[in-house]
């Protein structure tokens, strides 16, 4: 999902920007994962910025009507989001162009509204979406699994852990949104997953992200997961998850 941010203290200028902006997404682009937020005060960007995980494209207004202008909201912008969005300025006065470079912002461009805005718009949307797309292909590794003729693409920060199922050539394997069975051997996965992934029995493999505890009581050693449930360890699993977990 991208999130487009849009301010400036002219509502009508808000409302159409939002308007150019719905119509290349959904006409031009049939891009659907997105939602538009509209603002007329830089103090509500910032406040939805701090409480918002996400990919964001900003479109600011570089001559806001308050103490805050659009290149000092970008400023505090970019020291939230560590330059993670992608950011479009919009300005009746094309010469404060230099001042967007004094700033060190990293924008897609300036656009003068009195001059080809919605083409422009459209034009910086489309090379904003596909850095924050490209970006996102790079950190959201996927596992590919295949149950009859369906094709699971399953992000691996979502997977919790992966078990085999007893008498069976299956695996059975966690996520945050669904429980798949498939056939597949914990040698296989562990050539698939990433760093995050350890083996800690002959039965399983975890998320380290997801171990809640290590238990090493002398007769039962196991680890809790956050989400429930709990897994046991083997000597050598409980090496792996004190190197990799600490």
């Amino acid at each position: 999902m991208i999130n487009i941010l849009i301010c400036d203290d002219c509502e009508k200028t808000v409302n159409m920007i939002k308007n150019i902006v719905i119509k290349t997404y959904e006409e031009e682009m049939s891009f659907k994962e997105f939602n538009v937020l509209t603002f007329n005060s830089p103090t509500d960007v910032i406040s939805y910025i701090k409480n918002c995980v996400g990919k964001n494209i900003y479109i600011l207004d570089i001559n806001l009507n308050e103490e805050r202008n659009g290149l000092k909201l970008g400023r505090e912008i970019r020291k939230l989001d560590k330059y993670t969005g992608e950011m479009i300025f919009v300005t009746n006065h094309i010469e404060a162009s230099l001042k967007v470079f004094q700033y060190k912002l990293r924008v897609v461009t300036l656009i003068d509204k009195s001059l080809y805005l919605e083409s422009e718009l459209k034009e910086s949307l489309l090379i904003a979406t596909q850095i924050l797309n490209k970006n996102n292909d790079k950190d959201e590794k996927r596992l590919v699994v295949k149950v009859g003729s369906e094709m699971f693409n399953i992000l691996l920060q979502d997977i919790i852990y992966i078990e085999t199922i007893k008498n069976s050539r299956k695996v059975v394997l966690y996520s945050i949104n669904t429980t798949v069975e498939f056939y597949s051997t914990l040698k296989e996965l562990m050539n698939l997953l990433d760093n995050n992934f350890i083996q800690v029995h002959k039965t399983s493999i975890v998320n380290k992200r997801y171990i809640k505890s290590v238990c090493k009581n002398l007769n039962d050693t196991h680890i809790d997961i956050v989400t429930g449930g709990r897994l046991s360890i083997s000597r050598t699993g409980l090496k792996e998850v004190k190197k990799a977990w600490g």
